[in-house]
């Protein structure tokens, strides 16, 4: 199925070239073609698409078909050689593939223009990128121990407090020496 989906998207690739510019299309069949076997080339395939995206002038929706196309062609073409049983289009890469094509769809035919905006536009990536982070991120629980804590160690003489140090420097939380 991967192969044919490589084969399929490298189709697709070659013929969205082909239809923006028709001279260009033949040598973008032949670099879509070897891009199967050299992953190098692969990504100089869809460098001539993007390459010809920009000498075309095409619209907005010519582009988002050509990158989701030149996408769906790297997926697939860096594991025409894989072991059997790797996958590369699984639902999430199909579904972030499709949902950010969309976004950047609806960015590009929303007539807002807002002189903030480039300002703004850092601050929101972080705050998403926090929010992505925080609900990924491993949570501990009320009765889970910290790295710093002191555990009783049975000894000779009975349980002794001993310190977990981190590091050879003598370093870690509430002591001096950083």
């Amino acid at each position: 199925m991967t192969k044919f989906l490589a084969v399929l998207s490298g189709v697709l690739l070659a013929t969205s070239v082909a239809l923006l510019e028709p001279w260009i299309g033949v040598p973008a069949l032949v670099v879509v073609g070897l891009g199967w076997w050299l992953r190098s080339l692969a990504v100089c395939a869809v460098l001539l698409a993007l390459g010809v995206l920009v000498i075309a002038d095409a619209g907005v929706l010519a582009s988002a078909a050509t990158g989701l196309v030149a996408t769906t062609y790297l997926l697939n073409a860096a594991t025409v050689t894989a072991p059997h049983g790797v996958v590369p289009t699984t639902i999430p890469s199909v579904a972030g593939a499709v949902g950010f094509t969309a976004a950047a769809v609806l960015a590009a035919l929303v007539p807002l223009r807002l002189a903030w905006a480039p300002l703004a536009a850092p601050v929101l990536v972080l705050v998403l990128y926090a929010l992505v982070i925080q609900g990924v991120a491993a949570r501990r629980g009320r009765g889970d121990r910290e790295l710093g804590q002191t555990t009783k160690l049975p000894g000779p003489a009975g349980p002794a407090d001993v310190s977990k140090r981190r590091d050879a420097t003598g370093g870690g939380r509430g002591r001096a020496g950083w």
